[in-house]
């Protein structure tokens, strides 16, 4: 026997078949997996501390809410109201620029950036937030609508937390 005879009787040289990557190993998915589960908890926690201070000052609204229902004493009422709203703009501008602001100043401040108002209110300097400017120094205020007042307040709230 020749080498030619023998080169016919060997199969031919087949170049191996390429690797497969797909599907990936076991240990591949829990990467995966675990990336994923890390990148959900990331942007969870960013969301609760990016909302925090909107879901305490919903609560002490409501509580504010609660005291006046309870009291019925419209200048305490907007006492808080007004204090609220003040420890927020403090915490989202600078002290300097917020704490001077009294009556028109402060209800232009409160209006600032409003494109649109809820429920058709004209906001703080024309609508139903203007007795802030001067409700809390009454001994009675009158002529002002608590909810009215409240989807202001939240609104605000929403727009500057």
């Amino acid at each position: 026997m020749n080498f030619e005879e023998l080169k016919n009787l060997v199969a031919p040289l087949l170049p191996p078949s390429a690797t497969n990557v797909w599907p990936p190993a076991t240990w591949v998915w829990w990467l995966v997996g675990g990336l994923a589960v890390l990148i959900l908890l990331v942007m969870f926690i960013r969301w609760h501390r990016r909302t925090h201070v909107r879901r305490y000052a919903y609560a002490e609204l409501q509580a504010i809410q609660a005291r006046y229902v309870k009291s019925q004493d419209a200048a305490r009422y907007l006492y808080e109201v007004n204090l609220l709203l003040r420890r927020l703009a403090v915490r989202n501008f600078s002290r300097e620029k917020v704490a001077a602001l009294t009556g028109e100043e402060w209800l232009k401040f409160l209006d600032w950036g409003y494109e649109s108002k809820p429920n058709g209110d004209l906001g703080f300097m024309e609508g139903s937030g203007r007795i802030l400017a001067w409700g809390a120094y009454k001994a009675q205020p009158e002529n002002f609508e608590v909810e009215r007042l409240q989807q202001l307040v939240k609104a605000w709230i929403r727009r500057q937390t």
